[in-house]
């Protein structure tokens, strides 16, 4: 089956406006970083690509169409090479200076050209631009964040599969001419708007999934307003989101990140056996030994059962370990100090990035089922989760 130039551009421009919108659109109604801004750029620039392609298989002489088309479609792949390296916490601006230029200079190579240079006008340009483009992206699918998220595969493999196309594409219309039967029928038009077809479903449904999990790692409460409470500890919603963002940035550099939770027993017995006051006496004498132990760039929160939360960049997994003994004791020296009428059990669960990963829910929720299973062992204080017990320090039992 025969399909006219024409027809084949229209199909490809269907398929690619209809990703591309969906994408773009999707872009504007959420709260995005780079990674996604500068993808919805890149699908912007393919739309515009076939939109060109389309104009001059309907126009004769129309030459100006083939230098749109060469020039954003280099930069499109160029955009989505940018992208990854965005999602990867890279710099953009000295590359994205070199993607510019690369447009500039494809779309001059068919301008030099003119009517003369015919369909394929500028081709080497066209074909070692997005090779060598794609050849990056693909690169940086397979490094950083990128690498160590499963979804990022298929964006690697659609951005291959495109640089040994155009590689090929470059090599043969070098050798043998674009006129060639070889040329025509394994890498002509027909072949690429297949192709383009296929590689644009699979890109845009995985940049979507990335985007998303980027934003999820983040935290998705949109509330610019800070829900923090009178002693200057953050409340649940407001430490999720700080976390999801310390969590992203930590995850694109491979840094260890932990959460420890300070689980104290028994506060609602101790109201009844000694009095609202006594309780709220206890609580507040914690979070105030856990602020003036904490380390200085620390995130400090609550749970919604009034366990705190403290968020913060240990050097190893031993420091992590040595910070939650110390504020365990720091609480109860601070509570002996303070003259507190009973000492309740204390449960400290840290929990590390380099056990539970990266996602800011989990993190949380395996500290603070660390901190209670401290809180139900006779033998320690301090709980890491993940691992088996390890006594760091005794605690003392409730005297309710």
């Amino acid at each position: 089956m025969t399909i006219d130039l024409l027809t084949l551009s229209l199909m490809v421009a269907l398929v690619v406006h209809v990703a591309g919108v969906l994408f773009i659109v999707e872009t504007m109604l959420r709260k995005e970083d780079r990674s996604g801004r500068v993808w919805a750029l890149a699908f912007l620039a393919a739309m515009l690509t076939t939109e060109a392609y389309m104009v001059w298989a309907a126009t004769e002489g129309s030459w100006w169409a083939v230098a749109v088309g060469n020039a954003t479609f280099v930069g499109g792949t160029g955009l989505l090479w940018l992208g990854c390296r965005s999602f990867n916490d890279r710099t953009i601006q000295r590359q994205g200076a070199i993607v510019a230029l690369a447009a500039a200079a494809t779309a001059v190579a068919v301008a030099l050209e003119g009517d003369a240079g015919g369909d394929w006008a500028g081709h080497w340009l066209l074909f070692g631009g997005n090779a060598v483009f794609a050849a990056l992206g693909a690169a940086e699918a397979w490094r950083g964040a990128m690498r160590r998220n499963g979804t990022a595969i298929g964006l690697g493999i659609v951005l291959a599969i495109e640089a040994v196309f155009f590689g090929a594409r470059l090599v043969v219309s070098v050798t043998v001419g674009t006129d060639s039967e070889v040329f025509r029928v394994w890498l002509g038009s027909e072949v690429s708007g297949i192709l383009t077809i296929v590689l644009t479903i699979v890109a845009v449904v995985v940049a979507s999934v990335l985007r998303a999990e980027s934003v999820r790692m983040r935290g998705t409460d949109d509330s610019a307003v800070l829900a923090i409470a009178p002693d200057g500890v953050l409340l649940r919603s407001t430490f999720l989101r700080v976390l999801g963002g310390r969590l992203m940035r930590a995850n694109r550099r491979e840094e260890l990140f932990g959460v420890l939770a300070v689980h104290i027993d028994a506060l609602p017995r101790i109201a009844t056996a000694f009095g609202a006051d006594e309780a709220e006496h206890v609580r507040q004498t914690v979070r105030a030994a856990a602020r003036r132990l904490s380390p200085t760039t620390a995130v400090l929160g609550a749970d919604d059962d009034g366990t705190l939360l403290l968020a913060f960049q240990p050097a190893t997994l031993a420091e992590a370990r040595q910070l939650a003994a110390r504020v365990h004791r720091a609480m109860l020296d601070q509570l002996r100090t303070a003259g507190a009428q009973v000492m309740p059990a204390i449960g400290m669960g840290v929990s590390l990035t380099s056990v539970v990963g990266y996602d800011h829910r989990a993190i949380v929720a395996s500290a603070i089922a660390a901190a209670q299973r401290a809180i139900g062992s006779d033998d320690t204080s301090v709980v890491l989760a993940g691992e088996e017990d390890v006594p760091v320090g005794r605690r003392r039992s409730p005297h309710v």
